[in-house]
């Protein structure tokens, strides 16, 4: 199902683009984590930064975590033609006594401009939205309170001027609960993703 929505981007403070925001505090846990900008057929949109250590390269979702291990593997096949980009609602590291946490409402608000500047730049013709937390944020902003993340992963798609909004389920949710289904979880979005290049003709 693809469902035209006027997206309302009120921007409250001007996107981070020299990677030292400052909009809330959470800098001071971790300064901000960006993938490498360029134009970008698709972008998987994660929830916040997790932590990296000194050794390891820091980019969002990346494929040294379990979540971003099965992005990179959805990914492999279909990089000749298409290009992938990776980010966070917050670019950030949320921390509670020196323990990750899920990221405030309030937080991601401050860090939703740098989001839109992503778009706005890359141009991407698919956004997937991982995970409830996620899609229920950004299709707030579009108006839109309903949308099921489907047992047999034919997602709702929401349609956004040019590019198409995809809640789908998060890797991490499919890794601990739907494991068996692990292989169907990843064709249904390897077919979404090669049909975003006929949305390039």
């Amino acid at each position: 199902m693809t469902v035209k929505y006027s997206l309302d981007f009120n921007q409250k403070i001007q996107p981070c683009t020299n990677k030292v925001c400052k909009a809330c505090g959470l800098y001071l846990n971790q300064l901000p984590v960006f993938d490498v900008a360029n134009k970008s057929h698709i972008f998987w949109v994660g929830l916040s930064a997790v932590q990296f250590d000194e050794s390891i390269e820091r980019l969002p979702l990346s494929p040294n975590t379990k979540s971003g291990a099965l992005i990179n593997e959805i990914e492999k096949p279909l990089r000749e033609n298409i290009s992938f980009y990776k980010t966070n609602i917050v670019k950030c590291l949320p921390l509670k006594d020196g323990k990750i946490r899920y990221p405030l409402e309030h937080e991601m608000e401050k860090c939703f401009p740098n989001f839109e500047h992503e778009i706005n730049e890359l141009s991407p013709s698919i956004v997937f939205l991982l995970g409830k937390q996620v899609a229920t944020f950004v299709l707030k902003k579009m108006g839109i309170d309903d949308f099921i993340l489907s047992d047999d992963f034919k997602y709702d798609v929401f349609e956004f001027g040019e590019t198409l909004f995809i809640p789908v389920h998060h890797p991490s949710f499919i890794l601990v609960y739907k494991r068996k289904f692990l292989n169907k979880y990843t064709s249904a979005l390897q077919l979404i993703c090669e049909k975003s290049l006929y949305l390039e003709v």
